[in-house]
């Protein structure tokens, strides 16, 4: 037995004798998501038992406050600590929030309760509305997801995150299916949230199948619902490198390409492009999918957004001239520079040490994209072409199929 489960088992047999009660039946199904039995009984233990002492409490609130008996004051104020408690050993799948109105209240009474003699109830401290029809203790990263038929408390976990925001999965339960919520972190300046608004009207109206889906934008929590892919390109890579036929790798590259020739097409520059935003989503028939992510560093025509000396971003854009012209200054020969560093990474599993490259062909074609600006390739098709026509055939198996 681990440490934790020891512990929620000490904590288990002693709240059945301090908070045991025949209602905490009532409150288990709320929290079987938590998936373990001792925290189940220890979180409807106390949602019992804190629904009984704040019934009572509202039993003894009048008008001009009132007076709440000494046992009720003590068995609340032990509540509150052994829930306090909890919360601060609770950490990871196990780690949980309180339901705020409930967490107002506890707050409150914390200010009036004493050990002995009972305890003033303040004037004009309002009735509590007692919560029986849902959880008071919500797992961590938890919230309300609207549905078409209702709403329902859905449970997001963290998979990823930048800067800017935080990237959450969930299990939706009226579609049957996964999908992704990316959340704006609280703190972003007004240009970062409109730039945060913009990545999602831009995944929103771009229509392609290797670029991730946008389906809906909360503007209360500054978040939006979209596709779900499986894994980064980066994970993908790091476990399938050494099992990875070309034909697979020369359909990704194809993908790769088809999804921003689609992008320049539209107008826009990604400027983020790195291994962790290239995502790959895995079909049940073994079929991989390029899914293009993270559109938050976009640049647009006419864009003001981009400020004059902003430091230059994206976790591979590490080449001078753009440190020289500057962040905002940006163009398509950076874009393909960054590409062809992807393209070689899909082809041969390798990032770095382009130079001491074996095939003659891909060495020329991947030191002619990242060298001197002037002699890049100037547009996703130049690069598609070469691919095909000199790339593959030089580096491909003769054993395999194309």
């Amino acid at each position: 037995m681990s440490e934790l489960d020891n512990f929620l088992q000490i904590k288990y047999t002693q709240f059945l004798q301090r908070y045991s009660s025949e209602k905490t039946v009532l409150y288990k199904g709320y929290y079987s998501d938590f998936g373990n039995h001792y925290l189940v009984e220890i979180f409807s233990m106390l949602h019992s038992t804190l629904n009984d002492l704040f019934d009572f409490m509202n039993s003894k609130n009048g008008v001009y406050g009132g007076h709440y008996n000494a046992h009720e004051s003590r068995l609340l104020l032990d509540t509150i600590e052994q829930i306090r408690i909890l919360q601060a050993k609770l950490k990871g799948e196990y780690s949980f929030e309180i339901d705020k109105y409930y967490m107002e209240f506890i707050n409150s009474c914390r200010s009036f309760l004493k050990q002995s003699n009972g305890s003033s109830i303040p004037e004009e401290f309002p009735n509590i509305d007692i919560i029986e029809e849902r959880p008071i203790f919500i797992k961590a990263n938890s919230t309300e997801i609207q549905t078409p038929e209702n709403t329902s408390q859905i449970t997001l976990h963290q998979i990823g995150g930048g800067s800017y925001a935080k990237v959450f999965k969930y299990s939706d339960p009226h579609y049957g299916n996964e999908f992704a919520v990316k959340r704006a972190k609280d703190e972003l300046r007004e240009d970062e949230l409109e730039r945060f608004k913009n990545e999602f009207n831009d995944l929103k109206n771009l229509d392609s199948p290797f670029i991730i889906k946008a389906y809906t934008y909360n503007d209360v929590k500054n978040e939006y619902t979209m596709e779900l892919a499986d894994q980064t390109l980066e994970k993908f890579m790091r476990y399938n490198n050494n099992s990875l036929s070309f034909s697979s790798r020369r359909a990704l590259i194809i993908q790769l390409l088809n999804a921003f020739q689609y992008i320049h097409q539209k107008g826009l520059l990604h400027r983020d492009i790195s291994y962790q935003n290239i995502l790959i989503k895995k079909f049940e028939d073994g079929t991989n999918f390029i899914k293009v992510s993270d559109f938050g560093l976009v640049k647009r025509p006419e864009s003001s957004l981009t400020r004059q000396g902003t430091e230059t971003k994206g976790a591979i854009n590490d080449y001078s001239d753009l440190d020289i012209v500057g962040f905002e200054n940006y163009e398509v020969r950076h874009e393909t520079f960054v590409l062809a560093k992807v393209i070689y990474y899909i082809l041969t599993g390798r990032e770095t040490n382009y130079h001491m490259e074996q095939n003659e062909q891909l060495r020329k074609f991947i030191l002619k994209a990242i060298g001197v600006k002037e002699n890049r390739f100037n547009n996703v098709a130049e690069m598609k072409k070469v691919l095909l026509t000199e790339i593959f055939p030089a580096v491909r198996n003769p054993q395999e199929q194309v």
